[in-house]
């Protein structure tokens, strides 16, 4: 019987954990919502909110190939220096599977250089989220610059 009851708790955890991250449009909501503070902790040189976000298996994968860990991402926080611009999402789609998710958009980041003029620089990117212990939890990402019109 105990091991009956066991089984079906194991079954039934999933859908229960589902359920905790509210209807489909709240969970794209949030994780949309996510991805905005992820582009201002990039500005705010917020590394304890990277903390927050990213599960200890995080996994990033640059457009060049290159493979960066969680451990190493928040050891960046050592050089990084906050700035101030903008950060735009535009051809966002969220996409749930259960309790994982994928998110793909297209980012537009405006800064300054030292001279004062405009960078615009844009991305495409693909992030994939678990809800596990009551939150998003971002477990990889990989983003691809979009290269400037002439």
């Amino acid at each position: 019987m105990l091991k009956r009851l066991l089984v079906s708790a194991t079954l039934l955890f999933p859908l229960a954990d589902a359920r905790a991250q509210g209807s489909p449009a709240q969970a794209q909501a949030k994780l949309i919502q996510i991805e905005r503070e992820i582009g201002a902790a990039n500005f705010a040189c917020d590394y304890k909110y990277f903390a927050q976000v990213e599960a200890t298996e995080f996994i990033f994968t640059d457009a060049g190939g290159g493979v960066t860990t969680r451990a190493q991402d928040l050891a960046g926080e050592k050089d990084c220096r906050k700035s101030e611009g903008t950060y735009e999402l535009d051809d966002v789609k969220v996409t749930l599977y259960g309790t994982t998710a994928v998110v793909t958009a297209r980012a537009t980041t405006t800064t300054k250089n030292a001279a004062g003029a405009a960078v615009v620089r844009r991305n495409r990117f693909t992030d994939v989220f678990v809800w596990r212990e009551g939150r998003w939890q971002l477990v990889a990402g990989h983003s691809s610059r979009i290269p400037n019109q002439p």
